[in-house]
C-alpha cells in the first residue's frame, strides 16, 4: 500500500502541484501516456521573468491589502453542493470587479505566459504567482495542504483545509480548487476530480497543470476519447515542439496569451460598467523609486 501511494503521488500529481516547475523538463506535464488513449463512443463537451516583483509588492503595500469582502458574491456558493449538480459550470459565480492589484497580477501572468514560448524557467514563477494570488497567509495555508497529500491518513484534514480556503477566498483563487481535484483523484473520486478540473479550466483555460491532470482523470474513468481531446489541449514540452503530434509550444503559448488577454479585456469592460473607468495612474510605471516613495513595508497578505 505504501509503495502504491508513493507511485501514485510520484506519477500522477501531474502538475496539479508544481511538480513541473520543481523538476524540469516538464515531461510530467505531458507524458506519452496521453497519446496512447483510444477512442470510445462517449460524447464530448466542449529566460527568466522580466517583471519587477519588488515593485509589484510595493504597489500592493501602497494600495493596501485586499479584503475578503470583495469576494462575497462567490462565497455564498457551496462547492460541495455545486459538484452535485450537472450544470455546475453554468452555476459558477460572476468574477468580482478588477482591483488595481488584480489587474496588475493578471498582466504579470500574461507576461510570464509569453516567456514559456522558448523556456521552462518561468514555470516556477507562474506557479508561485498562482499560489500567492490571495496573499502570503493563503499561500502558506495552501502549501501546508501539499504536505498532507502524501499520507492517506491526513486526507480528511487536507480536504477540510482546502474547502476552507475555497470558502474563504472564493473559486477565483483556483489553486485550492486545483489541489482538491488532486486529492479527489487520489481518493478515487474521479467524477468530482473531473468537475473540479473543468472549473479550474473555465476560470483559467491555460492552467497547464489542470490540463495535464484532467487527462489522467479521464483515463482512470475509462473515457479515453475525452482523454485524447484534452491531451491535445495540453502544453507541449519544448522537446516535442518540432513534432507533428499536437500543437507546438509556440502555438500553445500564442493561444493561451490570446485567451488571457481576451478574458482580461472582458473583465475590464464589466468592471467599467460597474465602477466606471480606472484612473490613468493604475498603468503608470513607477520607475526605480530611488526616493523610496512607495515605502519598503509590505503587508503579510499583500497579493503576490
Amino acid at each position: 500500500m505504501v509503495h502504491t501511494t508513493i507511485y501514485v503521488l510520484g506519477s500522477l500529481l501531474w502538475g496539479f502541484r508544481p511538480i513541473c516547475a520543481f523538476h524540469p523538463p516538464i515531461s510530467s506535464c505531458r507524458s506519452p501516456t496521453f497519446f496512447n488513449a483510444q477512442d470510445n463512443n462517449d460524447d464530448l463537451g466542449e529566460g527568466s521573468p522580466s517583471y519587477d516583483v519588488d515593485k509589484l509588492k510595493r504597489l500592493e503595500s501602497l494600495l493596501g491589502t485586499e479584503t475578503n469582502d470583495e469576494y462575497n458574491n462567490e462565497q455564498t456558493l457551496s462547492l460541495t453542493r455545486l459538484l452535485q449538480t450537472n450544470d455546475y459550470l453554468s452555476s459558477l459565480p460572476n468574477p468580482p470587479p478588477l482591483s488595481a492589484i488584480e489587474r496588475e497580477r493578471r498582466n504579470v501572468e500574461i507576461r510570464i505566459l509569453r516567456q514559456l514560448r522558448t523556456s521552462d524557467e518561468p514555470l516556477f514563477e507562474i506557479w508561485n504567482l498562482w499560489y500567492g494570488e490571495r496573499g502570503e497567509t493563503a499561500q502558506r495555508m495552501l502549501r501546508e495542504t501539499d504536505q498532507l497529500l502524501g499520507d492517506p491518513n491526513t486526507w480528511d484534514e487536507c480536504e477540510t483545509r482546502l474547502l476552507g480556503l475555497v470558502g474563504t477566498y472564493g473559486l477565483f483563487f483556483v489553486e485550492p480548487v486545483n489541489r482538491l481535484a488532486t486529492l479527489y483523484f487520489l481518493q478515487g473520486k474521479f467524477q468530482d476530480s473531473y468537475k473540479l478540473c473543468r472549473i479550474v479550466l473555465t476560470l483559467k483555460p491555460w492552467h497547464f497543470g489542470a490540463l495535464s491532470g484532467i487527462v489522467q482523470v479521464c483515463i482512470r474513468k475509462g473515457d479515453l476519447k475525452r482523454a485524447r481531446v484534452w491531451a491535445e489541449k495540453g502544453m507541449p514540452t519544448l522537446e516535442s515542439s518540432g513534432a507533428e503530434v499536437g500543437s507546438t509550444r509556440a502555438e500553445w503559448v500564442e493561444e493561451a496569451v490570446g485567451t488571457a488577454d481576451d478574458m482580461l479585456e472582458r473583465l475590464e469592460e464589466v468592471t467599467q460598467e460597474i465602477l466606471g473607468r480606472p484612473e490613468d495612474y493604475y498603468s503608470e510605471d513607477f520607475g526605480d523609486d530611488d526616493q523610496g516613495i512607495l515605502g519598503d513595508d509590505v503587508g503579510p497578505d499583500a497579493w503576490q
